[in-house]
């Protein structure tokens, strides 16, 4: 426990944050219901934060910070947060919370930044360096890639065991498991196992001749190429829009034959409709030939040889033509299609 407010200031808290959350939001509607319910799990958190109730007094002010979020909820939540051995996600808040305490000039600001510095001290840091031999290997810290930039650099983690994860370019890996303590900073050097060597694609070329690499062949392995798969994705997508568009231009000449006149003079109610048949049929055909190229990539790229080219036809196998009379009133359209 790095930092604890007796219940007469808790009380003071509450009694300045209940106000502020009956307030009106940041520019979201909140109904009278909304925030009652606010304010009574407000109540529930600072109790179970008094019996020790971490965990609940955690969900219940996750719970708050959905209806509104102050700097005073967001302390809180820190609180919550440290004493769970989250650590870096309550420094993270211990920061928000005193930057808008700040701009504010809250009166909590001095609480706010007394349990942030008392955090800071606690965080334990991690320095991860490789030896030459690992020098093309890349780093998972829990999951979670460290870039070449934190190589060799403190990274704050949580106090208890983490999980670094070594890969090298050619596939090959190894797990190297290390525990750090609260307020220390632990410092790894990740060494290679035996014979284990990572090597650049280069290398790897110079020292096995004519060896396919897995990377570079998608076909070598029986998988096809990503590029082929999102290809036909977006294929098959055009096409379902351009019928889709088809289907609007259909409409679109069935309204216009039905509400003009004699001599194809159209209600200026029409004109909307006229402006949609326009549109569409610029656009269905144009998506009906993204969609159909590809689909040919896809196909090119899932069964064809490698030698072999891509051929697209670019004739097109259907024309439609709208012909329009109209004056500055729209007086009237005519509709004329060839299919």
């Amino acid at each position: 426990m790095s930092f604890v407010l007796g219940r007469v200031p808790r009380l003071a808290f509450a009694a300045v944050v209940l106000p502020i959350l009956a307030a009106t939001n940041d520019g979201l509607a909140q109904s009278a219901p909304e925030l009652e319910r606010g304010r009574n799990l407000f109540h529930q958190a600072l109790s179970m934060e008094v019996a020790g109730d971490w965990a609940g007094a955690l969900s219940a002010l996750e719970q708050v910070s959905r209806i509104r979020t102050t700097l005073q909820v967001r302390f809180h939540l820190a609180r919550c947060k440290e004493h769970l051995g989250r650590m870096t996600e309550a420094l993270g808040d211990y920061r928000l919370a005193e930057y808008e305490a700040t701009r504010v000039n809250a009166t909590e600001l001095t609480d706010i930044e007394q349990a942030r510095k008392v955090l800071e001290a606690q965080v334990p840091k991690l320095v991860v360096t490789l030896n030459s031999k690992l020098a093309y290997s890349t780093v998972e810290l829990d999951g979670i890639a460290l870039g070449d930039s934190r190589i060799g650099k403190q990274t704050m983690v949580n106090a208890g065991e983490h999980q670094l994860l070594v890969r090298a370019n050619d596939g090959r890996s190894f797990v190297r498991r290390v525990r750090v303590r609260a307020s220390t900073t632990e410092k790894v050097q990740l060494d290679a196992p035996e014979g284990f060597v990572s090597v650049t694609q280069q290398t790897r070329e110079n020292q096995y001749p004519g060896a396919q690499t897995p990377a570079t062949d998608a076909k070598a392995d029986g998988h096809t190429a990503t590029w082929a798969w999102i290809a036909g994705g977006m294929g098959v997508a055009s096409v379902i829009g351009a019928a889709a568009l088809w289907y609007v231009r259909e409409r679109a000449i069935d309204d216009l034959n039905n509400g003009c006149g004699a001599g194809n003079v159209c209600p200026m109610n029409l004109k909307s409709t006229q402006t949609r048949g326009e549109q569409v049929s610029v656009a269905a055909p144009i998506a009906l030939g993204v969609g159909l190229l590809g689909l040919g990539i896809a196909a090119y790229g899932m069964f064809a040889p490698e030698h072999r080219s891509i051929a697209v036809d670019s004739r097109a196998s259907s024309a439609f033509r709208l012909s329009f009379d109209c004056d500055a009133r729209f007086a009237g359209v005519d509709v004329a299609g060839a299919f």
